[in-house]
């Protein structure tokens, strides 16, 4: 696991995150020494030093040889994590009224590039217990996502969550990714479309939402939350189904 990375997610910046993990090596020192460590120049350290401490991760008191700067425990950040997640459970029923208030209309959500097609997919998969069905161009989603992101990720997450793959897809892409064996060992139900009905884009219908991805060319995934629409589109995918 990244470090810089978690501490990122955790609201710091580079800035930050640099003068933190320096502090952690340097103990207690004058901030020009904890600057050096972190390869920050000392008047942009003077800042960043503060809005650590705006954020309980750095603070400072005066001896006689000049200002020492001391970062926090790291059971700090721990603790600051433990309060948020106390806060936001505290504001959950408050939340869930609001949203059953706006689940009348349906919610439209618009991703753009690649990380717009990964955040989109990987909504699909807390999908428990249930089908996921699937239509389109098999060869195009993997020119974004790529097969082993499906194979290492996609799959084995769903497998985990029990529920099925029903695909209608086109066969001279598919069919040998398909095959009987992996279908019944990966819960996958395929069915194989007319090349003459070729399209690029690829859907997904899970739930009470629809996902359609274009193509690499367009790099949009568009997401549409609605139970009513949701649940028309699971009959218009079903009765193709019934009719190959």
């Amino acid at each position: 696991m990244n470090i810089q990375q978690v501490l990122k997610n955790y609201g710091l910046t580079d800035e930050e995150v640099n003068l933190y993990l320096a502090g952690l090596k340097t103990g207690e020192a004058p901030l020009a020494r904890i600057a050096k460590v972190a390869g920050i120049k000392r008047p942009t350290a003077y800042s960043v030093a503060k809005s650590l401490g705006e954020k309980g991760l750095m603070g400072n008191f005066k001896m006689r040889s000049g200002l020492r700067f001391v970062v926090s425990p790291l059971s700090t950040l721990e603790q600051n994590l433990k309060r948020r997640l106390k806060e936001v459970s505290e504001i959950l029923p408050e939340l869930s009224v609001i949203e059953r208030g706006s689940q009348t209309k349906p919610k439209i959500t618009l991703y753009e590039g690649v990380k717009g097609y990964y955040t989109a997919l990987e909504d699909s998969l807390k999908t428990i217990n249930g089908v996921i069905r699937a239509i389109g161009s098999l060869k195009k989603i993997y020119e974004v996502i790529t097969p082993e992101y499906d194979e290492n990720h996609y799959i084995p997450t769903r497998l985990k969550n029990n529920t099925v793959y029903r695909g209608l897809h086109f066969k001279g892409e598919a069919e040998n990714i398909f095959t009987p064996e992996r279908n019944a060992k990966e819960m996958r139900e395929v069915k194989f479309l007319p090349d003459n009905y070729f399209h690029s884009d690829f859907v997904l219908i899970y739930r009470n939402s629809i996902i359609i991805c274009t193509s690499k060319k367009e790099l949009i995934a568009l997401k549409i939350e609605s139970e009513e629409i949701a649940e028309a589109e699971k009959k218009k995918f079903d009765l193709i189904w019934e009719l190959i």
